[in-house]
Parts: C-alpha cells; structure tokens; sequence
C-alpha cells in the first residue's frame, strides 16, 4: 500500500512541475526552512548538490530531477530515502556525472522533491563553450602536412569541455561539397584545454584543388554524434618562388629564350611540369615539356626556340601546367612573360664638320640578334624618294649602338630608313629619320692649299672630299702635237703608288696632285741600283730620275711584245717607256686577248710584283699613255708606306679566280662587268665612259 501512494505521489509531483514548467499552475510553496545548492565540477564532469533543512523522522524520501534547461522533459530522476545516516543534522549531498545524463552536452536544471513541496536546487553546466574556442590549419598551400593549432580561451577554472577522456578529431571537405564527404585528416588525439597544436595529412582527405574546410570534431562515445566544435579553412594550390624568361648570348645565337620555374612546391607530388606559350591575342601557339633540374622536382627548364614559334615576334605570355602524382592537372597562378618583340632603338643624324654624317642607332633589339644592318638614303623631292645610297654594317649581333659616317654628297632634303637582318633572313624595317643638308654642311668645296709631309699641295674638294683624279675637273686633253699637259710623275716604290701631278702657274711648281694610281714595282724592293745594273735577268725598279723617252727612243706602245727573263714573250697594252727596260704599262699577258689575265696576278697590284717595270690597271695604263707627253720627268724614289703621296693611295679592285680580265679594261663589255659586279665576283669596275663602280 505504501509503495503504492509514494508511486501515485512521485507521479503527482512529476505532473505538477511540469504544470509549473508551463505556468498552467501556481509554484507550490517550498517546505518551510528547506534550501537546495549545487556545484559544477566542469572539468570533471560532476555535479554536486547540497539540500538542507530535512527532517528524516518526517520526510523518509526525497526525489533528484535533472532536466535539460530547453526541455522539460526528465533527464535523470534518482528516488532517495533519507536516513539520519546519509542526512546529518538535516544535509543530503549527493552528486552525478555527465555519464549519468548519457554524455548529452547541455545545461540542466536541477530541482529537490521533498514531499509535495519542489526545492530548486539551481542550474548546472554541461555545455561545451565552444565560442571561447578557435582552431586553425596552418602551412603552405603546397604542404601535405598542415599544422592544426587549437587555442581555447575560456575564464579560470572553466573548461571547453566538460568531463573527462575527450577525444578529438579533424576532418575536412572541398568548398562547395557536402559535409557529409568530410573525411579525416588528423586521428582521434585527447583534448587538452588551453592551447594544443598537432598535425595533419590534407593528402588523405581527397585530391581536389582550391579551398578546403576543416572541422574540429569532438568524438562524443557516450551519445555516439559526433560534434563540431571549431571549423577552419585552408587552400591547396602548387607554389612556386620564382618563374622567369632567361636570356643570354648564347641563347640568342641559339635564336631562342629560356623559361626556368624555381622552388616549385605540390601537396600531390609533381609528375611533370609543361610549359604553355601564348600571343598577345591570348592564343595558344605552343607547349613545351619542361626539364626536372633538381632532385626533389623543384626546378624545371626549357628552352623555346623561335622556329617553335614561327619566327613570329610578339610578346609572350608563358604558363606552366603541372601534372602531379594522381594525374590531375593545375595550371599555376604565377606567369612569365616573353618579350620577343623588336625594339626599333632610337635614330640620330648628327652633321659633322667634315661634311659628313654620323648616323648612330642605339638600342636596337631583334631576338635572335641583329646579323647585319642597312642603313638606305633617298632624297626628298616633293612626296618622291630617290634612292641614293645604301650603306650595309656587318658584325652588329648584341651590338646596343651602331655607327656609320658617310660624306655629304648634295644639299637638300633626305629620308634615311635602317633595316636590321634577322639571323633567320628576314629583313625588317627598325627606323627612319627625315633631315636636311644645306650649304654650310657640304664642307669643303673647291681649291685649297694644305700641307702634306712637310711640303704644301693645292687640293681639289667637292663637298669636303679631296678628289683623287681631276682628269675631268681640269678638263685635260690629251696630249698631241698640238698640246703638251706639264706633269710630273713621281713613284713611290715602298708603297707601290704612283702620284701624278701638274704645273702650277700660281707658285711655278709641280704641287697640284690630280692623280694616284696603285701599281706593282719590281719584286726586288731592297735594291738602291741604278739604271746599270738593269738586264734581262733584273727585277728592280731603279730609283732616280727619268722621263717619259729618257734614251730617246720609241715612246708609247698600244701594245708592246715583252721578253722575260724565262724566254717567254709577254704582251703589255698601253705601254709608256721610262728606261732602259722600265716601262708604265698594263699587266702583261700571255696572248694578245683581253681575256688572259689570272685573277692571282691582277689581285698583286699594290705590291712588288714585277720584273722591273711598273704595272698598272689598263684605265691607269692608258692614261699615262694619253696624257703624259714624251719628255714628262719621271721620278723613282724609295718612298715610305706610310706616305703613299698627298692623295693617298688609290683603292685596288679584287676579283675572284672565275675572272681573266682587268675590269678597267674598256676593251671588256660593260654588260659582262656589271653581271660579274653584281655576283661578287669583282669589288668594282670602270665603264667604258670612264665611270667608277664600287671603287
């Protein structure tokens, strides 16, 4: 019967606080003098509640109810018969655990049964103060092993997480899928409060790239939910420290660049590493597969050469794809860019006052280097360019300034274009410069008396150039019975060079120089000799003094018959006696044809290359014989090859061996020299009209 009432009145005091709960009821007054408290052992996960003021002859039981603080409904509810032994002087303590409420994180309230009366005991904490917690996943974003740092923050004597063998875990997920795929990247490791840090392999969660989520998981065995107590984001993405385009003179004379990606770094291993060329207009013109440089894969190279690219200059943009050990594919964020553009460097005329120009181009710039470079002129007229020169630099590959200085020829307007030649043949347009050359910039023109070694000469100029044949400028005619040219010819047998000069009425000298002419002398340049020891077997020129028909004899031969010291007769055109043996004349050759003259003999002109007399080119040759009248003093001197004479030395033509002609010789159609000029098989000619080509 009894055990019947305490049922029906435990059953009646269930039912009246959880009518209190709702407020559908008054409180039911508190028995007189008793009073409940409680203490929270967080850390421990152990409530302790005290209830005083009990009388055990009167009161035989009373009723623990433990309720989560959101819900009414009972979690715990412990019946306890009160003895004088467990209720000295009218205290009860007790307790219970957070095992007791099945391990459920929460906040309870805690109320006494005493009878019909309720005695709230107070409210004990359960809860996680997870808000007082922080975690993050540190690293790079290509390390595989991040470092998980978990700081709580909570006041003294408080605690996270109540009760005792806690163990957590981090999981994480790729941004932008669900939760549920999370998966474990740090194991189950006990839970300590204050500040723990730990590792974690992000390998072992998935392969994705980009953002990750991670989550502190607390693994709850006693409610078996696990709960999330601190979430945390990390990235994974290759890395690199360096990714740059190399260039070299090496590389250049290779016509290409190099690509080198320094310190790369992947959380999935690199499998390889591909390199990706795009233009301008982000077009995708080329892949290369890059080189392994180090060990441990942190270094790739390449080199793309221009041909790869079309020889199309352009500015690159490079990227770098890397394939890693699950054959997945990241393009890096880091690129590199290629200037393979021309640079048209900058262009300057400066005029000299010499009567020249000094054409300077600085900064040029065609990849693959510059091979050679040609400066074009024209001349302005109106809106029409007439070409007048064409001037080509060699040499000039990695070259940053390019020189040329050429004489003023006319007064006027002028346009000059400078093309560079790409080593691949291309020839590209790089500058031009519009300038004007007036009176003042044309230098000297006209007649002027100036020193040459020593002795004063009176010079010709036109536009500051000192003319070196002034047959048409003097309009000299050729010698006859009716006209007599006062010269003077004067050899100088150290630089095989002959000067001839002509009478000035001014001064009653010989010192207008109006031709030079580049010769060969005998072999035998060491001789002093006169003309005694002259013979068939002699190959000196005498020094001395002479004239044109010194003995008197035959003067001029169109063409002479020569004996040499062989027994072989030799045939010279235009040939002026000197003496004895010693003549001006052409090259001899072995048969009378215009066509037997080796390449190997006319290349000695300008050295000691004769039996005695002085060879000349055919046009030199006939103009002695036209011009110089018999009697015209000839002087043989030892000379200096420093001094040639005050015109200088006269430049030689060269020709190839295909060549059996002098290409001053009139006799020679113009047609055949400009055809052999033009194949670079003769650096010059003359016309028949007596024009300079090249020379």
């Amino acid at each position: 019967m009894k055990e019947k009432l305490h049922i029906i009145r435990h059953l009646f005091t269930l039912s009246a606080a959880l009518l209190l709960m709702l407020g559908l009821i008054s409180h039911p007054a508190q028995a007189a003098g008793q009073t409940a408290g409680i203490s929270v052992n967080r850390s421990a996960g152990v409530c302790t509640y005290t209830v005083q003021g009990l009388d055990p002859g009167t009161d035989s039981s009373m009723t623990l109810q433990v309720s989560r603080r959101n819900n009414t409904a009972a979690a715990y509810q412990e019946n306890i018969a009160l003895t004088a032994e467990n209720c000295p002087n009218g205290t009860y303590t007790g307790n219970f655990s957070l095992k007791t409420l099945n391990g459920i994180f929460d906040e309870y309230n805690v109320n006494i049964l005493v009878g019909d009366s309720v005695v709230p005991a107070g409210t004990c904490d359960f809860s996680l103060h997870t808000g007082n917690l922080s975690m993050k996943a540190e690293g790079g974003n290509a390390d595989t092993t991040r470092t998980i740092t978990v700081t709580s923050s909570v006041p003294a004597g408080d605690v996270v997480i109540p009760g005792e063998d806690k163990q957590v875990y981090v999981a994480a997920w790729p941004e932008g899928s669900d939760e549920s795929n999370a998966k474990t990247i740090a194991l189950k490791t006990p839970f300590v409060e204050g500040n723990m840090t730990f590792s974690a392999n992000i390998a072992q969660a998935g392969t994705a790239y980009g953002k990750w989520n991670a989550k502190l998981v607390l693994d709850n065995g006693n409610s078996g939910t696990p709960i999330t107590l601190a979430t945390s984001s990390y990235q994974i993405a290759p890395t690199q420290k360096t990714f740059l385009v190399q260039k070299s003179k090496a590389l250049e004379k290779k016509k290409s660049f190099a690509v080198n990606l320094d310190g790369l770094k992947n959380a999935y291993g690199i499998k390889k590493v591909r390199f990706q060329v795009y233009n301008s207009k982000g077009k995708k013109v080329a892949t290369v597969t890059g080189t392994s440089k180090k060990a441990d894969g942190s270094r790739y190279y390449s080199e793309i050469s221009l041909k790869k690219l079309n020889y199309l200059l352009d500015l690159y943009t490079i990227k770098a794809v890397l394939t890693d050990q699950n054959n997945n594919t990241q393009t890096l964020e880091m690129t590199a860019l290629a200037d393979e553009r021309i640079q048209s460097g900058t262009l300057s005329v400066a005029r000299k006052k010499n009567a020249s120009c000094l054409y300077k181009l600085t900064n040029p710039y065609i990849p693959g280097n510059i091979k050679k470079v040609r400066f074009v002129l024209y001349q302005v007229n109106g809106k029409k360019l007439k070409k007048q020169a064409s001037y080509t630099v060699t040499g000039t590959s990695g070259k940053k300034k390019i020189t040329l200085k050429v004489p003023n020829e006319e007064k006027g307007k002028y346009k000059l274009q400078v093309y560079g030649f790409t080593s691949w043949g291309k020839k590209i347009l790089l500058n031009e410069e519009t300038y004007r050359l007036r009176k003042k910039d044309m230098g000297k023109n006209g007649w002027f008396y100036e020193k040459y070694a020593g002795k004063t000469y009176k010079f010709y100029y036109v536009n500051n150039k000192k003319q070196i044949d002034l047959t048409d400028i003097l309009g000299l005619k050729k010698s006859s019975s009716t006209n007599s040219n006062r010269l003077y010819i004067e050899v100088n047998r150290a630089a095989s060079a002959v000067t001839i000069y002509l009478y000035n009425e001014e001064t009653k000298k010989y010192d207008i120089p109006i031709k030079t002419c580049s010769v060969s002398v005998g072999r035998d340049t060491w001789t002093n000799a006169g003309t005694g020891g002259l013979n068939e077997d002699s190959s000196y020129t005498p020094l001395g003094t002479y004239s044109i028909c010194t003995n008197g004899q035959s003067v001029k031969y169109t063409l002479k018959p020569m004996l040499e010291p062989d027994g072989q007769t030799l045939y010279a055109r235009w040939a002026s006696h000197i003496v004895g043996n010693v003549y001006f004349h052409a090259i001899a050759v072995g048969t009378q044809s215009h066509y037997a003259l080796p390449s190997s003999t006319y290349n000695r002109l300008g050295s000691p290359a004769s039996a005695g007399c002085i060879r000349m080119t055919v046009a030199d040759a006939k103009w002695i014989y036209d011009y110089a009248p018999a009697g015209t003093t000839v002087k043989i001197v030892k000379g200096s090859t420093s001094k040639p004479g005050p015109l200088g030395k006269a430049p030689v033509i060269k020709t190839t061996g295909g060549i059996n002609y002098d290409p001053t010789d009139p006799g020679v159609p113009d047609s055949r020299k400009k055809a052999d000029y033009k194949a670079k098989r003769i650096s010059g000619y003359m016309t028949k009209k007596g024009k300079k080509v090249g020379y």
